[in-house]
């Protein structure tokens, strides 16, 4: 399928949830679970910081890792920093590239140090599967 001309902010979603690294993974697990997402990002504190992305399968290793059942961790101590990101006006195509080299499914969408959204594996199939249909 050709994305010529299509961009990342033609699919991003612009409503991203955040949360602090100082966090309780728990804390974290609830807003996933109450907002049905599949991952929160953390802003960075300052210009010499990079933004972090936390997802289910981060917490999900984070019970394995624990043996207790219970999630006593930090986001800090999970999230994966720095997160990949991209900009606005990324191809689609590139975009796609970028996701399989990383092995990512989850991109936010930053300029500079403003989080503008969030683009996922998914919002990219739904494009594909509603330009076939």
């Amino acid at each position: 399928m050709k994305f010529e001309g299509l961009r990342v902010r033609d699919l991003m979603r612009t409503e991203v949830k955040t949360i602090n690294k100082d966090a309780e993974l728990a804390e974290a697990a609830r807003m996933m679970y109450e907002s049905r997402l599949a991952s929160l990002v953390i802003k960075p504190e300052d210009d010499s910081d990079a933004f972090g992305i936390l997802t289910r399968k981060d917490i999900f290793e984070a019970l394995l890792l624990d043996g207790t059942g219970e999630c006593s961790s930090r986001v800090e101590d999970m999230m994966s920093k720095p997160a990949i990101t991209v900009t606005p006006g990324l191809s689609i195509e590139n975009c796609l590239r970028l996701m399989r080299v990383a092995g990512a499914r989850r991109l936010p969408v930053v300029e500079g140090t403003k989080l503008l959204g969030i683009i996922t594996s998914t919002d990219i199939f739904d494009r594909i599967v509603s330009s076939k249909c």
